[in-house]
Order: C-alpha cells, then structure tokens, then sequence
C-alpha cells in the first residue's frame, strides 16, 4: 500500500543529509532510546520505587496483549512491498513459510517458533530486526516501547525535582519534554521512512499508549500491588477522616488537547457530600497552595542555607581545635622533652659527685692504711 508520509520523508532534504553517515540513523535513535532506558532503570533502583517499575511494567503488559489480539484480528500488506519482503526473508524464509503453506507445521514446531520470536521481540524491544514476516499489524510495537520509556522517564524526573522552585522545576522539565519529544520524533520519522511500519501504525501507537498509561485502572492495579504491604488506613485532620489514595496518573502537557489539564491526579474513593464541599480543589485553592509552597520551598532553603552556614562554622571551629590541640601537644612534647634533659643533666652531675666523693674515700682509706704500718 502507498504511504503518503513514506514518500514525504523520502523525498525531504533531511533524508538525503542522513545518507552519508558512517553509522546508520537506526543505531543513534535506538543508542539514544537505550541511554534513556538505562537511566530510567537506575534512577528506578537507586530511590526503590517500585511502584513506578510496576505501572510500567503493566501498561507493557496490556500493550502486549492489544498487540496480540490486533495481530490476530487485523493483518495488513508489508509495507516495504513483496519485493522487499523478498529481500529480507531470503531464500530459507521464503522456503520456511511456502513449506508452512503446503505441508503445514507441527504443534511442537510452532510452539519454539513462537517463544523463539518472544525471546527475540523481548531482547529487541518490539523491534523485528530483521523483520521475518511479510505482513503487517496495527500499532507499532517499537514506537509504542519508545513512548512508554519516554512517559516513564518524564514522570521520574518530575517527581525527582518536585520540591525545586516553581521557575526552575519548568526549565527542567521543558528541557526534559523537548529531548524526549526529539527521541520520539526521530523514531517515528526513522519508523516511516524506512518503510518498516505504515505511518498510521506508528502514529496510531502514540495516543493509545498515551491512553493505556494514563488510565485509572491501570494506576490503580500497579499501586495496589506496589503498595499491598504497606499500612494504608484512614488519616484523620481536623475531625474529618481521610481515605488513603488509589494510585496516581499524570497527565502531561504534550497530552493535546488536554495541555491545560497537565498535572498529577490522585485517585480517592469517597462519597460526595456537604461535609466536602470546602474541601473541593478549585483554581484558588491551587493558587494558594502553590504560593505557600513556594513559601515553604523558600524557607526550607533558607534553613537549608544556614544548616549549611552553621556546618561549615562548627567544621572551621572543629579545624581551629584541632590546631589548638596540635599546638598544645607540641608544648608539652618540648616541655616534657626540656624537663628529661634538665633531669638527664642533674643526674649526671650527681654521679659525677659521687664518683669524686668515692674515689675520695678510697685515697682516704688507702692513707688510712699507711699510716697503722
């Protein structure tokens, strides 16, 4: 089938610059995804959140199984064309499915076959390189894995910088969003141009992973079970009684056209009654917590800021003792050194005396001697 979007890529100047690159853009895109992956994974295991690892893992899941069933129900022609699907399959593959086709396989052969592509689809993360079938399947399973990373990835380090400045915590998470946003780009361009997936398979893929890792259920799944150890009774403020939260979903601001709703959702289960209604979230009471917070964050630096002071003054106070006691340890090696030679000298004068007082008394006894002959 044609693709009007192939052949706009194709035809584009930024098509003809990528041609004369020592490494094929395939391998910067999934260098970049896998950087990406990686320092998901570590920020993941170095704070323990389990929870977030969970909500990744099952919108994954679900994806997975959506794959399946629409492989199953839907099947569309390669997009690079039967002459292509030559060129990949070769001559054992083009063997293997008219083999397939005129004698059939067994079931022992089919179930390797199977976990032999799940082995491989799971080590390249939905990427079939080199794809082995001549057909095609709605959504894209790589494009959808780069969303999920990149979701995950924004949500991490908004959660990481949550107590940063208002200002500064929007730089850093439009700085965030536009390389995410670049990554995704570059794998949807690469994705169509290179004729592995039709253009409405990958696009297709964007907003329903958007869906899958957005939704209520899922959120709620994942901290269910992230958080099943954990104590999760009721808190009570100010007489009033408080139901712990279900989960979390994030709504993000690349979410179009909910760009506005942008922000975090926590999920309660409650009833809706008088005695809640001053306690309904509005616009104003979201300013107000926000300049309050901006209060609390400007305070918390500042003790911050003078903790910080005071460390450093108790540390100079400690390097000045420490000198001090040097100082005093080297009078008192010097004094005790000065009082062992004085002691050293008066004992030698003292023996020098005896010596003489002895040797005295021998002249003494000797003339004693003399004189009774």
């Amino acid at each position: 089938l044609e693709d009007p979007l192939h052949q706009l890529l194709k035809g584009s100047q930024l098509a003809e610059s990528l041609e004369g690159l020592s490494w094929a853009p395939e391998v910067w895109v999934d260098l970049l995804t896998d950087c990406v992956i990686i320092s998901l994974l570590i920020q993941l295991v170095r704070i323990n959140d389990l929870k977030s690892w969970t909500h990744l893992a099952l919108t994954a899941t679900v994806l997975a199984i959506l794959k399946g069933v629409l492989a199953w129900s839907t099947v569309l022609p390669d997009a690079s064309g039967w002459m292509g699907c030559q060129r990949r399959l070769g001559p054992h593959g083009l063997m293997y499915f008219r083999q397939q086709n005129s004698e059939g396989l067994g079931t022992i052969t089919s179930m390797v076959d199977i976990f032999l592509l799940t082995v491989q689809s799971l080590w390249l993360l939905g990427r079939a390189a080199p794809q082995q079938l001549c057909a095609d399947t709605l959504f894209c399973c790589s494009t959808s894995t780069t969303v999920l990373v990149c979701l995950g990835a924004y949500d991490a380090v908004s959660a990481r910088i949550d107590e940063v400045r208002r200002e500064r915590r929007s730089a850093i998470l439009g700085l965030t969003g536009l390389i995410l946003c670049a990554i995704l780009a570059a794998d949807v361009a690469l994705a169509v141009g290179s004729k592995l997936h039709y253009s409405v398979d990958v696009l297709l893929a964007i907003p329903l992973t958007f869906l899958v890792y957005g939704n209520p259920a899922v959120a709620m799944c994942a901290s269910e079970w992230a958080e099943r150890d954990t104590d999760r009774r009721p808190v009570s403020m100010n007489g009033h009684t408080f139901e712990p939260d279900l989960g979390m979903v994030a709504v993000e601001p690349c979410c179009f056209p909910f760009g506005k709703m942008a922000g975090k959702y926590f999920l309660q289960q409650r009833e809706v009654s008088s005695e809640f209604q001053r306690f309904r979230w509005t616009e104003d009471q979201q300013r107000v917590f926000r300049q309050k917070k901006v209060e609390m964050t400007g305070k918390l630096e500042a003790m911050r800021r003078r903790c910080s002071t005071l460390a450093d003054s108790l540390e100079a106070q400690q390097d000045a003792a420490q000198r001090l006691l040097l100082e005093r340890e080297q009078e008192l090696d010097e004094k005790l050194e000065d009082a062992k030679a004085e002691q050293d000298r008066q004992i030698s004068e003292q023996q020098k005396r005896l010596d003489g007082e002895l040797k005295a008394l021998e002249v003494w006894k000797s003339a004693a001697k003399h004189a009774e002959t």
